[in-house]
């Protein structure tokens, strides 16, 4: 499963190609709270809300439950322990991929640098699965 971040989204409504629809098609593809706010807060219309959240719905949905925000909380004291101040959204993004042993695709930087002090991030390589 690939939980896709909202700058791949974004890139992929703005220009679609045929290799990100590929991938898009070819796996399971995940999604959360933080990133469907993310997306949905940038529509310009009911209709576009609409539309946007109709194709966010055909995506697995990940979520956090009571547990999930005390472990949350102890990986953002991991992070900051390691020097690392990431965004919040980023770490909750990182968090539900751990657990749900997903791939991160997403172009932000944040990632790689979780990526070190969280060696059980996985993140999600474009140019890999092109090959």
């Amino acid at each position: 499963m690939i939980l896709v971040d909202t700058n791949i989204i974004i890139d992929f409504w703005d220009k679609p190609s045929d290799e990100y629809a590929k991938i898009f098609e070819e796996n399971e593809i995940a999604t959360c709270g933080v990133i469907k706010t993310e997306l949905l807060r940038g529509s310009n219309s009911e209709n576009q809300f609409s539309q946007m959240e109709e194709a966010l719905n055909d995506f697995t949905y990940l979520s956090f439950s009571e547990k999930d925000w005390i472990l949350l909380s102890k990986q953002f004291i991991t992070l900051k322990q390691n020097g690392l101040a990431v965004p919040f959204q980023d770490t909750m993004i990182a968090y539900l991929a751990i657990k749900h042993n997903c791939e991160v695709w997403t172009n932000d930087k944040h990632f790689k640098l979780m990526q070190v002090v969280l060696p059980a991030l996985k993140l999600f390589d474009f140019h890999d699965s092109r090959v």
